[in-house]
C-alpha cells in the first residue's frame, strides 16, 4: 500500500510543469500560469468570491483606497483611448501612404509601358502581402484574421492562448498595413477590434515582461474580472477608432461582444470611445495640412457618406427594396460559399504547414491585382469636365492614397 502511494506521489509529480517549461511557454509573457499542461483553451472566472477573507480584505484597505481603485480604472481608460487612436492613425497613415506610392509609381511606368506598369503593380502588392502573411505565420499566428471572434470568446470567459500577447499586438498591426496597402479585399476595421483590446490588456498587466516593456506600478489589475473590463473598453476603442463613431463603440461593446455588463463600465466604455475620436480627430486636422504624405480626404473613414444625396423621391423606394432582396441573397450566398471555402481550407490545405499559407496568401494577391488591374480596360475613358463645371475633376494618382482607376481619367 505504502509502495503505491510513492508511486502515484510520483506520477503526479512527473506530471508537473517545471521551471523551464514555464519559461518557454506564453504565460511568462502576460504573467498568467496556465492550466495544468498548458492547454490552449482555459476558463476565465469572472464573479467575485465574496467569503470571509475577501471581506476582511476589503475592509482593511479602506475609503481612500477605493477611490484610488476608481480612479486607476479612469486613467487607464484614458490611456487605452489614447493608444488606440495612435494605433489607427499609424495603420491608416501607413496604408495610405502605401498606397498611394504604388499608385504614384505605377501612373508613373504606364505612360511608358502599360506591361511594365502592371508587373510594378503587382509586385508591389505581393512584396506587402507576403511581409504581411510572413509576420504572422512565423511570429504571431494568433493576429490571424480579424480576431473580433477571439475577443467575444473572451469577454464570454473563454481565455484562448496567446490572443493578447505583445507579439500579437505587433502582427495585428504590421499585418493590417500590408494586407490592407497590398489591395486584398478586407479592411482594418476588425482588426482595430482586437488592436484596442490587446493594448488594453497589456496596459492592465504592465506590459510584457517577456520583451522587457513593462512597468511594475502599471500592474495594478491581477484579476480576470478586471482586465474583462479594460478588454470591453479596448474592444469599444477598436470601433471607435475604425468607423469615429464613439457610441457606436459603446454599443457594439454592449450588443456583440461581452454579456457581463454594469453601469460603471458603460461610462468608462464611452469615456474610451470619446477620447479615441479626439485622437483621431486631432490625427486628422494635423495630417490635412500636408505633413502626411498621401493622406487623402477619406482617410481614417471609409463610409464617408457626406457628400451624399440628402433625400430621396418615393419612386426610389421600389428600385432600393429589390435591390435589398438581392443584397441579401447575395450575402446568403457569400456566407455559405464562405462556409465551405473555410471548411476545406482547414481541413486540406492549412494541414500542410506556414509554407502553403503564404503561397496561398502571394496567389490571393496575384489574382487580385490582376483583376484590380485589368478591369478597368472595359471601361471607355471620359474627359473631366470643365473647369466651369461643378463636378470635379479627379486628382492624380498618387497625389493621395484613395484607390483609384488608371484609364478613366485624361490628364489635361
Amino acid at each position: 500500500m505504502l509502495s503505491n502511494g510513492v508511486e502515484t506521489a510520483k506520477l503526479i509529480w512527473s506530471r508537473l510543469p517545471n521551471a523551464e517549461d514555464v519559461s518557454d511557454a506564453d504565460g511568462d509573457e502576460d504573467g498568467v500560469l496556465r492550466s495544468g499542461g498548458f492547454d490552449s483553451v482555459e476558463s476565465l472566472d469572472y464573479e467575485v468570491i465574496e467569503n470571509y477573507a475577501y471581506r476582511q480584505e476589503q475592509a482593511r484597505r479602506g475609503r481612500l483606497y477605493v477611490w484610488y481603485y476608481v480612479g486607476v480604472k479612469w486613467f487607464f481608460a484614458l490611456l487605452i483611448g489614447i493608444g488606440t487612436g495612435l494605433a489607427a492613425v499609424l495603420i491608416n497613415i501607413s496604408v495610405e501612404n502605401f498606397a498611394g506610392w504604388k499608385y504614384s509609381l505605377t501612373f508613373t511606368i504606364i505612360q511608358k509601358s502599360y506591361v511594365a506598369g502592371f508587373v510594378v503593380y503587382t509586385m508591389f502588392n505581393l512584396a506587402l502581402v507576403f511581409s504581411s502573411v510572413y509576420i504572422i505565420t512565423q511570429f504571431a499566428p494568433a493576429a490571424a484574421g480579424s480576431g473580433i471572434p477571439e475577443i467575444k470568446g473572451y469577454l464570454n470567459g473563454i481565455d484562448t492562448r496567446g490572443i493578447l500577447l505583445f507579439r500579437t499586438l505587433i502582427g495585428k498591426i504590421s499585418g493590417s498595413i500590408g494586407s490592407v496597402g497590398g489591395g486584398l479585399a478586407l479592411g482594418k476595421e476588425g482588426p482595430l477590434v482586437h488592436t484596442g483590446a490587446c493594448i488594453a490588456s497589456l496596459l492592465g498587466q504592465g506590459g510584457s515582461t517577456k520583451y522587457h516593456l513593462s512597468s511594475r506600478w502599471l500592474q495594478i489589475f491581477k484579476s480576470d474580472r478586471d482586465r474583462r473590463d479594460l478588454v470591453t473598453c479596448g474592444c469599444a476603442a477598436g470601433v471607435a477608432a475604425a468607423f469615429r463613431a464613439p457610441v457606436g463603440g459603446v454599443l457594439f461593446a454592449l450588443e456583440e461582444v461581452t454579456s457581463w455588463w454594469r453601469s460603471q463600465l458603460m461610462w468608462r466604455v464611452f469615456f474610451t470611445s470619446a477620447v479615441v475620436a479626439v485622437v483621431v480627430r486631432t490625427a486628422m486636422g494635423w495630417c490635412k495640412s500636408g505633413k502626411c504624405g498621401h493622406f487623402g480626404s477619406g482617410g481614417f473613414i471609409i463610409w464617408d457618406v457626406s457628400d451624399g444625396q440628402e433625400d430621396y423621391s418615393f419612386a426610389e423606394l421600389l428600385p432600393m427594396a429589390i435591390i435589398g432582396v438581392i443584397g441579401g441573397l447575395l450575402g446568403a450566398l457569400f456566407n455559405q460559399l464562405t462556409l465551405y471555402i473555410t471548411y476545406w481550407r482547414r481541413n486540406h490545405l492549412h494541414k500542410k504547414g506556414n509554407r502553403v499559407k503564404i503561397v496561398e496568401a502571394c496567389l490571393i494577391s496575384l489574382i487580385t491585382s490582376i483583376i484590380s488591374f485589368g478591369l478597368p480596360l472595359f471601361r471607355k475613358c471620359s474627359p473631366c469636365p470643365d473647369s466651369d463645371s461643378t463636378i470635379e475633376c479627379p486628382r492624380r494618382p498618387g497625389t493621395y492614397g484613395n484607390y483609384v482607376n488608371f484609364l478613366n481619367l485624361i490628364w489635361s
